[in-house]
């Protein structure tokens, strides 16, 4: 009799990496800043910690299906009773979502495969989390363990407000890119996870930001639904020949 693997578990006993927030739509690149009239920053949000996600013997469940990952937390930052979100960006599927509990851990179950990028949010009320991004890798297909490792991002670059665009009542939202890299910046391929109609993606990729200078991104919003409107635009960003696949959520509530 043939039996199917179990559920994969993943329990993380620690805090759960930063990431930051974004959207899509005209592209609009303006080079260094000159002199002005500061306009105030908000408070950046409350970042998602997958500090304490580490690889870990899963835990069977039941019914039994080896594509299914339960990534279990026992304790962490999450607000009790928040939903945390976890969107898979290799996939279309839907977004799956679990409750936080009084501990600051949650649990949810997901199907994913081997490489897989899955983003991490929490929502409480009207409050977002920024959202973090991590790789899952499985060494052994048969086993039991799975790796939860953080997503790469270039340290040099800084992007704001960060890996999410909420646009709100707006049509409109800016993404500031500032270089601190000793080389310029490349972003080539925008494409996004849905390709909902509400975005509107370049089409073109914005030019490089040398080394030193900063630059904005604008992004349009035109409601073709009511409720919720979210996607998830990519951009390979590519610095000192390294290229990094950027995801940045598009988001109208």
């Amino acid at each position: 009799m043939r039996f199917s693997p179990p559920l994969r578990a993943i329990r993380a006993l620690g805090a759960l990496a930063s990431s930051a927030s974004l959207t899509a739509g005209v592209w609009l690149l303006a080079s260094a800043c000159g002199p002005g009239v500061a306009t105030p920053m908000p408070e950046p949000p409350t970042a998602f910690d997958l500090g304490g996600f580490t690889e870990t013997v899963s835990a069977a469940k039941s019914p039994l299906d080896d594509r299914v990952l339960v990534i279990e937390a026992a304790t962490g930052n999450v607000p009790n009773g928040a939903t945390v979100r976890v969107t898979n960006l290799d996939s279309t599927d839907p977004v799956v979502a679990g409750r936080g509990n009084a501990g600051g851990g949650f649990e949810v179950d997901l199907i994913v495969t081997d490489g897989q990028e899955l983003r991490f949010e929490w929502v409480n009320g009207a409050e977002h989390s920024a959202p973090a991004d991590a790789i899952i890798s499985r060494p052994d297909p048969l086993g039991q363990i799975f790796h939860i490792a953080i997503a790469p991002r270039f340290a040099c670059l800084k992007l704001s407000p960060g890996f999410a665009l909420d646009f709100g009542d707006s049509g409109h939202a800016t993404l500031g890119i500032e270089n601190g890299c000793e080389d310029a910046v490349t972003f080539s391929n925008p494409r996004s996870r849905l390709g909902l109609t509400d975005f509107a993606l370049p089409e073109t990729p914005p030019p490089d930001v040398a080394a030193g200078e900063s630059a904005e991104l604008g992004v349009d919003f035109t409601r073709g639904a009511a409720g919720l409107r979210e996607d998830v635009l990519f951009l390979d960003v590519t610095l000192a020949g390294e290229t990094i696949r950027y995801p940045i959520t598009l988001r109208a509530e």
